[in-house]
């Protein structure tokens, strides 16, 4: 990942927390929130998120997902199944990715319009670089461009 995507990340980031409202500030307090190193250091360590879409129906379809982060938007490969038609009919996404439980854990949370790509020699290759293995058995790529970031970092007591 690069340094430019990160840089992207924070600044939504802040541009998030500027919109954001109370409950959600209080949930997730800026003075909590990941600087650049930190979320770069979490992102590079995390491969797998929780990644939330719409049924057809309205309701919502929850589960893990393997990730990258590609031009300051979050990739997905995924077969042809339930989360591929629903977001051919409601291209919107939740993303999570979080660590560590209690007094000492991270997590991130990204929302956005997702947008779907053809499988591209040049993404199966970040791919399997990122996780050791090739997408062969992609039916597409997503493209999760956030419209809303914010992170989260609690750290053990020192005491």
């Amino acid at each position: 990942m690069a340094e430019t995507d990160v840089r992207a990340l924070i600044a939504l980031q802040e541009a998030s927390y500027g919109r954001a409202g109370r409950g959600l500030r209080n949930s997730w307090p800026r003075t909590q929130a990941m600087a650049a190193a930190g979320l770069h250091a979490f992102l590079n360590a995390r491969r797998y998120g929780i990644i939330a879409t719409a049924r057809p129906d309205g309701r919502p379809q929850a589960a893990p997902i393997a990730f990258l982060v590609r031009g300051g938007a979050f990739w997905f490969a995924t077969v042809a199944g339930a989360r591929l038609r629903n977001l051919r009919g409601n291209p919107y996404a939740s993303l999570v990715i979080s660590e560590g439980e209690e007094g000492a854990h991270r997590a991130l949370m990204a929302e956005g319009a997702v947008r779907l790509h053809t499988p591209t020699a040049a993404l199966a290759s970040e791919w399997a670089e990122r996780h050791g293995s090739d997408p062969a058995w992609a039916a597409a790529f997503l493209e999760l461009v956030p419209e809303r970031v914010f992170s989260y970092a609690a750290l053990p007591d020192a005491g």
